[in-house]
C-alpha cells in the first residue's frame, strides 16, 4: 500500500521517548501517511514497547549493527512507500496538524517546507531559539532538523544523507538542498516539538570533543558539493 508522506524515525536508544513519538503520529489529522521506525542497534529493547503499535502504519526495521543516523535515514528513505517524506528523531514529537499543514504546502508546488518547533523542557513548552530567523535570513542553518517535510524525488537528483557524517548530516543535507536551486516553502504554526534532556546525541562526551573538527569538515563538504555531488548515493 502506498501512502502520501511518510514520517521517518530514526532511533538508537531512546526506549523512554519512542511511545511519545508514535502517538504524536497516530494523532495527526492527516491518516493517508505512514511512520517507518529505522532501530540503529539499539541495546534498551524498544521492541517491547513499539510492539502494540505495529500496524500497516506504522513499521518497525531493526538494524542489526550500529551504524549512525545518517545510515538509519537512508535506510527508511528507502523502504518508505510515499513521494512526501517528514524527519523525526524517536525522542521529539509531531505538533498537532504538523503532517497537514505542510503538505499543503507541498501541495502549493513547493520542493521542501518547514516550520518552528517548540521545545521541551521540564515539561513546559516554549518557542526555540530558531524561531522566525528562517523568514529573515532565508539560509540552510536556520532549518530545525525536526521540522522539514520534502519531495523524495530531491534525494534522486542530489543525493542521500551522508553516511560518512555520524551527526551533522543534517545540516550538511539542508545546505545541498538550499545550493542546488529547490523551491522552499515555510509554515508558521509549530510542526515539531524538540524534547531537551541529557541523554540527546549533540550533549554526547565524544561529539563535545570533535565538535569543531566536525564543524570544519561539514563546511568543507558543504563547499565542495555546491558544484560537485561525486560520491553520494543516489535514490534510485
Amino acid at each position: 500500500m502506498e501512502y502520501k508522506v511518510s514520517v521517518i524515525v530514526t532511533l538508537y536508544n531512546y526506549r523512554k521517548y519512542i511511545k511519545d513519538a508514535i502517538k504524536s503520529f497516530l494523532d495527526q489529522d492527516f491518516i493517508d501517511s505512514e511512520m517507518i521506525i529505522v532501530d540503529d542497534a539499539s541495546t534498551d529493547m524498544p521492541q517491547y514497547v513499539i510492539a502494540p503499535f505495529l500496524s500497516d502504519r506504522v513499521r518497525y526495521i531493526h538494524l542489526d549493527k550500529n551504524k549512525g543516523y545518517s545510515h538509519a535515514k537512508n535506510v527508511g528513505i528507502k523502504e518508505s512507500r510515499s513521494e512526501i517524506l517528514v524527519m523525526l528523531d524517536a525522542d521529539d514529537m509531531l505538533a498537532p496538524h504538523s503532517i497537514s499543514k505542510r503538505y499543503e504546502k507541498i501541495m502549493e508546488g513547493f520542493d521542501f517546507v518547514h516550520g518552528p518547533a517548540l521545545d521541551l523542557k521540564n515539561g513546559k513548552l516554549s518557542k526555540s531559539k530558531m524561531w522566525g530567523q528562517w523568514k529573515s535570513k532565508n539560509i540552510y542553518k536556520y532549518v530545525h532538523a525536526q521540522t522539514a517535510m520534502l519531495r523524495k524525488d530531491i534525494h534522486r537528483k542530489i543525493g542521500l544523507y551522508d553516511e560518512g557524517l555520524r551527526s551533522k548530516s543534517d545540516r550538511e543535507m539542508f545546505a545541498r538542498i538550499f545550493n542546488h536551486g529547490f523551491s522552499i516553502s515555510f509554515v508558521k504554526i509549530p510542526v515539531a516539538i524538540y524534547r531537551n534532556h541529557p541523554k540527546q546525541m549533540h550533549r554526547s562526551k565524544e561529539k563535545l570533543l570533535i565538535n569543531k573538527k566536525l564543524q570544519k569538515i561539514v563546511l568543507e563538504k558543504i563547499k565542495a558539493r555546491k558544484k560537485d555531488l561525486s560520491g553520494l548515493e543516489m535514490l534510485e
